[in-house]
């Protein structure tokens, strides 16, 4: 798989599910365009209400449309984040093919944390099931020339991030790789320097922040617990390339909507300087 130059650069992405569900797509681009993110991670999980476009039989005409409107604003896709969990589920593999129409380098789904009704609390099993469970994802991502992420999640095995990094080295393929949730990681008391046990590093990042304890909060980095400059250590330290892709969207969805422009500025602006932390070698 060849992985374009610009995938590989710290722009500030952040999700579009910082608006609700039904949001239109264009208004979204637009208004974060404006706001001054340099990246969007399409929420296709937040598009799947009765009467969506990704829903309909047009969906690859409406993918075209909006990569066309964001190649215009300047402010392109660059990551996904698909509805449901690895397998073979349609909308899932639908997921993974919009992605790629919108020209996102990146979707992140979901590993699968349950077998027969019970969470998966040992590693090897998970690992085993998720092998398993990615093969038509993996598929899919090759025809389509885009990376599927796995992520550290909440239940049992998917907490750990060394499981997650482990699935991606047993896989052994450039189109499957993982993604750090920090905000994850933080709920459980699991240090950014768990990075350093990982047998590969990250591609991608969900940046978020909480107050620990289980509470997945996906607030504005600094509003919460995590801390942030182990975060920005440990992932120079393992050498992180990939961009700064923030998940911070509940304050957003729980405001008015005319706040919620100088809330996503805020993020924004935690996010420069994450970034900025990130590119100085003192830091």
């Amino acid at each position: 798989m060849q992985i374009r130059v610009d995938q590989i650069q710290k722009r500030i992405v952040t999700t579009t599910s910082v608006f609700e569900p039904g949001y239109p797509a264009i208004k979204a681009a637009d208004r974060l365009a404006s706001i001054g993110f340099e990246g969007l991670d399409m929420a296709l999980d937040y598009q799947t209400e009765s009467g969506s476009p990704f829903m309909s039989d047009g969906y690859g005409k409406w993918a075209y449309e909006l990569r066309e409107h964001a190649e215009k604003t300047g402010v392109p896709y660059t990551h996904a984040h698909a509805p449901g969990e690895a397998g073979n589920d349609p909308t899932v593999i639908r997921a993974i093919e919009t992605a790629a129409i919108l020209g996102a380098g990146f979707i992140v789904v979901h590993p699968v944390f349950r077998e027969n009704g019970k969470i998966i609390e040992a590693a090897e099993r998970f690992i085993a099931v998720n092998a398993e469970a990615y093969g038509a994802c993996i598929e899919a991502a090759e025809k389509h020339n885009i990376a599927v992420l796995s992520e550290n999640l909440l239940w049992g095995a998917s907490k750990d991030p060394r499981v997650i990094a482990g699935l991606v080295k047993v896989l052994n393929t450039p189109y499957f790789g993982w993604c750090f949730d920090t905000g994850h990681a933080n709920c459980f008391d699991i240090p950014p320097s768990v990075l350093r046990e990982c047998a590969c590093a990250p591609r991608s990042l969900h940046i978020q922040d909480n107050n620990g304890a289980g509470m997945d909060e996906h607030l504005i980095p600094g509003d919460g617990t995590v801390d942030w400059n182990s975060v920005v250590d440990n992932l120079k330290a393992v050498c992180y390339a990939g961009d700064c892709v923030l998940e911070a969207h509940h304050q957003s969805l729980d405001a008015q909507d005319s706040e919620r422009d100088a809330i996503l500025s805020r993020l924004l602006g935690s996010a420069r300087r994450l970034r900025r932390m990130m590119e100085s070698p003192d830091a």
